[in-house]
């Protein structure tokens, strides 16, 4: 991703068939970890329903590699940022329940353009602010909420859950929307450099 470049970092792309053998073995060489977007989570993988007909679900082994990612990073306190499908497999890690299609889904999928506002106090809040900024949206399906584990930190004006955190972590956030859709914003600048902020800490 350019906008990783632009904010000081260098993108190490994980192949998605990566075994958790291979991820424990690349995760000693990273700083940080960065969830992509994606398709869609495939339920029957935590023991959930088939899926809709309006799901694309991503492969099995995309969706394991993910997990070591997101277990092996937090493992050792090392920040990670999760994007659409990335906050998703976040909040399903940690049983967070799971909307396969949204209703009225046309205004979050396409590039629509919404506001979320970033609940006061939250990390999201500390890096953008706490007043509503514009992103852009690329889903149909959400974390209904964010469980007992991750705390709900953005929602958008229709009431759709739009960043999730761990409390407690040193930077586990994940995000709804494609900030690197609107590499220019200010608001997307501020997510990536924090990330990257918090990826030089823990190198260090």
């Amino acid at each position: 991703m350019p906008v990783l470049r632009d904010a000081g970092a260098i993108p190490l792309l994980i192949p998605g068939d990566a075994t958790a053998d291979d991820v424990a073995a690349i995760l000693p060489r990273l700083d940080g970890v960065l969830l992509t977007g994606g398709d869609d989570p495939d339920l029957r993988a935590f023991g959930g329903p088939a899926p809709l007909p309006e799901c694309k679900p991503a492969p099995i082994e995309q969706q394991e590699m993910n997990l070591s990612l997101i277990r092996g990073a937090i493992s050792v306190g090392m920040p990670v940022l999760g994007i659409c499908y990335g906050m998703q497999m976040l909040g399903l890690a940690y049983k967070a329940p799971f909307i396969q299609h949204l209703i009225g889904s046309t205004d979050h999928t396409k590039g629509a353009r919404h506001t979320v506002t970033a609940t006061p106090g939250s990390r999201l809040a500390t890096l953008l602010g706490d007043a509503p900024f514009e992103v852009p949206s690329y889903h149909h399906q959400a974390l209904r909420s964010a469980g007992e584990t991750l705390q709900a930190t953005a929602w958008s004006p229709d009431g759709i859950l739009e960043a999730v955190e761990l409390p407690g972590s040193a930077f586990t956030l994940g995000v709804q929307w494609h900030p690197e859709k609107a590499p220019d914003s200010k608001a997307s600048k501020r997510l990536f450099s924090g990330f990257i902020a918090a990826a030089n800490d823990y190198r260090k």
